[in-house]
């Protein structure tokens, strides 16, 4: 069968707690969705965003392939529909379909909206008509549908048939407040499709109970068409379905071909792109399939078992959705494993070379030093890196001074300065920012410009400290010292290098100009 799947990620994940999109974020994160081939883009809610209104206005330019949708609500009660402001507003967005919402649970219909169950049909059919006959295709949003079973299934059920008798193009079946378990899911797409005819059925499922997932593979099963979701399950209170786990699971694991290989295979990029859009990415680490550590492997046992059967602990090879594998040193005094990481990153330690024995015991110093990389990988390939000449350093910092300033009841100022060597010339540079690290960035920067190197100059640019973790820990020799770990984002990809020392200035500072050369190295 075919399905059809509408992203919401720019309407329902716009009512996320967090998450403020402007017209110009949305027209950089509509081409982002658009690019895993979804079918329908539900852009905005403009009797509500008003904004909105531009931004329908300016989608044209992008040339999406998906069918842009607007959303709204019915007529209010009592009302004409020539004369409501919510339908005019949704006719103004001038979109080839709309999707249209109507009240189904009495709670709401009487308690919210405060009129009766008739005036809500009556409301609903007027909508849908004149939707229809203003050129709209109408997909039909029941909103509270499963709730609505539960207490009155005989509306709910006359719900539906006014929706389908006043001309509607597909009825979607919201789990609105997200308590629905899947046998409920189920046996109310099953009850509808009886009564749908030909007219695709679809739902809208809320995260609340965690099952949101669990739920649209269930209205799948009971024969639903049409799935709605949003990248990472961005939506009202704590999300709706994630459309990163379902297009992979529908493609890879139950054979719908919902999207293409190619188009999959963006699905991990593009997840954290919009995450880091919309002020999330921190929040990325564990998301499944497209988590940064959804394919890390720890510990000789894991390490050895994927490097010669990545089936091992891999349903899906993370080439197929865009993720990577990341092998993860939890410590480096076995020799044997170590080689086997390095081999990872196309260093061979195995020989027994005068060389191979060098890296290996600078590795392990980095070891006593009370350095590990579970969680910043890009430390380990910028050591390996620089130890074989393959990453050869950018900047070299002669001295570093860091100056605190308050300036009357404005928040505090940080200076940093540099004394740095790039080539042949050593300057000098400073920067001031609202914190140490911005500081410390932003001077780095300043000393990039320096270069003779225009790219060096642009890509230094693009650079942004996004997250940093900083701990204590208590290394072999006993002297308490602190782990920095800064995460550095280019707006493409992001990477995590750790700092270690007695100063958490210091730390900090290890952390990020490792971070900044790891960046340049690999770019």
């Amino acid at each position: 069968m075919t399905i059809q799947i509408l992203d919401t990620t720019l309407r329902d994940g716009a009512l996320a707690g967090g998450v403020t999109l402007s017209v110009d974020d949305k027209l950089r994160i509509a081409p982002l969705i658009d690019s895993l081939g979804v079918h329908d883009l539900e852009c905005g809610w403009a009797s509500v965003f008003p904004k909105d209104l531009e931004f329908f206005e300016r989608i044209a330019e992008l040339k999406l392939r998906a069918r842009v949708v607007a959303f709204g609500a019915t007529r209010r009660p009592e009302t004409l529909v020539k004369k409501d402001k919510g339908l005019e507003m949704l006719l103004a967005c001038n979109t080839p379909a709309v999707s249209l919402y109507g009240k189904v649970w009495g709670l709401h219909i009487e308690k919210v909206l405060r009129t009766t169950l008739e005036e809500n049909l009556l409301m609903l059919s007027d909508s849908v008509t004149w939707m229809r006959e203003s050129g709209r295709e109408v997909i039909l949003m029941a909103e509270h549908f499963f709730d609505a079973l539960r207490d009155n299934p005989e509306y709910a059920l006359k719900f539906i048939q006014t929706a389908l008798k006043s001309g509607a193009n597909t009825v979607v079946l919201a789990d609105s407040n997200g308590s629905s378990l899947p046998a409920d899911i189920k046996n109310g797409v099953q009850r509808v499709l009886e009564i749908a005819g030909n007219i695709p059925v679809g739902v809208h499922l809320h995260n609340d109970f965690g099952l949101a997932l669990a739920n649209a593979l269930a209205a799948l099963e009971a024969g639903a068409t049409h799935l709605q979701g949003s990248i990472n399950g961005y939506g009202a209170r704590n999300g709706i379905t994630d459309l990163t786990a379902l297009l992979p699971i529908l493609k890879l694991k139950l054979g719908h071909r919902v999207v293409s290989d190619t188009q999959l295979a963006k699905l991990t990029p593009v997840a954290l792109e919009i995450a880091e859009l919309v002020g999330k990415s921190a929040e990325m680490d564990d998301a499944p399939f497209v988590g940064r550590r959804v394919y890390e492997h720890k510990t000789d046992t894991h390490v050895a078992a994927v490097l010669s059967s990545p089936e091992a602990y891999e349903a899906i090879p993370p080439e197929k959705i865009g993720n990577a594998r990341k092998l993860i040193i939890p410590g480096v005094s076995r020799p044997s494993y170590l080689t086997r990481i390095a081999e990872t990153y196309d260093v061979n330690l195995a020989d027994g070379s005068a060389s191979s024995n060098r890296i290996l015991a600078e590795l392990k110093k980095l070891e006593d030093d009370g350095y590990t990389f579970e969680d910043a990988p890009a430390s380990l390939e910028l050591a390996l890196g620089q130890l074989t000449g393959k990453y050869p350093r950018v900047l070299t910092v002669e001295r570093v001074r860091l100056f605190d300033a308050i300036r009357g009841r404005d928040r505090p100022v940080v200076e940093a300065s540099l004394s740095v060597r790039i080539g042949l010339e050593e300057e000098y540079v400073a920067a001031e920012a609202s914190g140490p690290v911005k500081a410390f960035l932003k001077a780095i920067q300043s000393a990039l410009k320096l270069s003779e190197d225009s790219g060096i100059v642009q890509y230094g640019s693009s650079l942004k400290a996004i997250s940093m973790r900083v701990r204590s820990l208590n290394t072999r020799d006993e002297n308490l010292r602190v782990r920095a770990a800064i995460t550095i984002s280019d707006g493409s990809r992001d990477w995590t290098c750790v700092g270690i020392s007695e100063d958490v200035l210091q730390a900090c500072w290890k952390a990020l100009v490792d971070a900044v050369e790891y960046g340049l190295a690999t770019k």
